[in-house]
């Protein structure tokens, strides 16, 4: 059996069981073993030790040069977070969350200007628990919320959590010129957050949701690797549209975060909260391989997504690939309707590689995208990791009605690129039946030449910045 080297695979930490620190919290035991299953390593954080200020005691449990870390667990406070990174960094570790990107996604001032047209307009006043601002600058910072056509019902909460539970003793203000109501409410908000209030208070203007429920949408790389319910309606499952959201997630900077996602009254999707993906919930009973899968891709240092011009290549993970080894659309809107018949043999490989463990990271299939549209056109991808010799054999096919306008060329080109570029790679092959004439003309034009016979099917050839392979075969 060949597994992914460990330079391959990245580590997941997840928070240790209290009564028995070895092991993984039972919150995230599923979280740890769907990890695993991914082909990540995985250890355990005191969290105990570090919230009481005890970092280098808290990642007493992690490997020595455990290199690229995600970390998966409780909340934890940016000042807290970043000795966390001081201290996997004393021991050769490296958080793939930076303590910066960590507050910006994780805390409402980062990422409010980013994403100020998709979400409710915002202000906020630094506070320290405990201590409620004074009604006069409460009156100053609500009225800055007012509409044309005047005072409009608002929610408070702090740079990280609402009370929505409470909901009319510590959320809703209906009128911002209401100063008594609006005093009361963030007094009873700061209360009931004792000492972790975050950062000070936020008044949203309030919205009108539709009650679809919330979607949760994780975002690794800027690519949707999942989409479930919010984790307090794990019964209510909207499919939200990401279409405004996707360029804005990418603008943000972090790797690795979430968006809550409402459907407002009049039918518009609104960003109702962005967080950070390392503490945010799953909710249950949503298959999370998915994400674990992407966690890996990503972490190891391989694409999700490889862009240039009109194309995409969207990586086709394990779990997703069984979908469409089974003819599912499996999220993406194919041309005909359904992947190809081929796209659908290679990903059952590709499905049958990870289960023998054989799946490397970076070296399976993609999905064929037109970049603008979305529209799923084929599949691409290799046959195998470069073995030792550097050599990786490449494959690729189309949907009936994405033929001859030249996409396999360009997905060629973009896929050969990456790999040639790659200090492993020397040799990229495909190999074509001697009648196939179109698939020929494919290689040449996304820079491959003719490199001999083997088996009675004709090899095309590129190397190292773009060389041409020794003519007469691999030796």
């Amino acid at each position: 059996m060949t597994v992914a080297p460990a330079a391959d695979r990245p580590l997941l930490l997840f928070p240790g069981d209290p009564l028995r620190p070895r092991r993984t919290d039972p919150h995230f035991t599923a979280e740890a073993a769907a990890a695993r299953s991914a082909g990540a390593t995985t250890a355990v954080l005191d969290h105990e030790a570090l919230l009481a200020g005890h970092a280098e005691e808290a990642v007493a449990r992690v490997p020595h040069d455990a290199g690229p870390v995600w970390y998966r667990g409780w909340m934890l406070p940016a000042g807290h977070y970043a000795e966390l990174d001081r201290a996997l960094t004393a021991r050769g570790g490296r958080l793939l969350t930076s303590p910066g990107a960590y507050r910006t996604a994780h805390e409402l001032p980062g990422w409010y200007d980013t994403f100020r047209a998709l979400t409710p307009q915002s202000v906020w006043l630094p506070c320290a628990p405990g201590r409620t601002p004074g009604r006069a600058a409460l009156a100053r910072l609500a009225a800055r919320l007012d509409g044309p056509d005047g005072p409009r019902p608002l929610i408070v909460k702090d740079w990280v959590k609402s009370r929505k539970h409470e909901w009319d003793e510590a959320a809703y203000v209906p009128d911002t010129r209401d100063t008594d109501r609006l005093s009361s409410v963030v007094a009873r908000f700061v209360a009931l957050q004792e000492e972790f209030l975050t950062g000070g208070v936020v008044l949203r203007t309030f919205e009108e949701y539709a009650a679809v429920g919330e979607a949760r949408v994780w975002w690794v790389d800027g690519e949707p690797v999942l989409t479930g319910p919010h984790p307090d309606t794990p019964e209510l499952r909207p499919v939200p549209d990401l279409s405004q959201v996707a360029p804005i997630v990418r603008k943000l900077g972090p790797r690795f975060v979430t968006t809550d996602l409402a459907l407002r009254a009049d039918g518009v999707w609104r960003v109702v909260e962005v967080g950070d993906g390392q503490v945010s919930g799953l909710p249950a009973g949503t298959d999370h391989r998915p994400l674990f899968e992407a966690l890996v891709t990503a972490g190891a240092g391989y694409p999700l997504t490889l862009t240039a011009g009109r194309v995409a290549l969207r990586a086709l993970l394990p779990a997703t690939a069984a979908r469409v080894a089974d003819g599912e659309p499996a999220g993406f809107d194919w041309i005909d309707g359904a992947p190809p018949e081929t796209t659908s043999g290679g990903a059952g490989i590709a499905v049958r590689a990870a289960a023998a463990g054989h799946y490397r990271p970076g070296w399976g299939v993609f999905v064929l995208t037109d970049a603008e549209a979305g529209t799923a056109l084929g599949s691409i991808g290799f046959h195998g990791p470069p073995d030792a010799d550097g050599f990786v054999e490449i494959g690729y096919d189309l949907s009936p009605s994405a033929r001859g306008a030249g996409w396999a060329t360009d997905a060629a080109r973009l896929l050969t690129d990456w790999a040639t570029a790659r200090p492993e790679v020397r040799t990229v092959c495909a190999l074509t039946e001697p009648e196939n004439v179109p698939s020929q003309r494919v290689l040449k034009r996304a820079g491959f030449r003719f490199a001999g016979e083997r088996e009675g099917l004709r090899a095309y050839e590129r190397g190292e910045a773009g060389a041409v392979g020794a003519v007469g075969g691999r030796r």
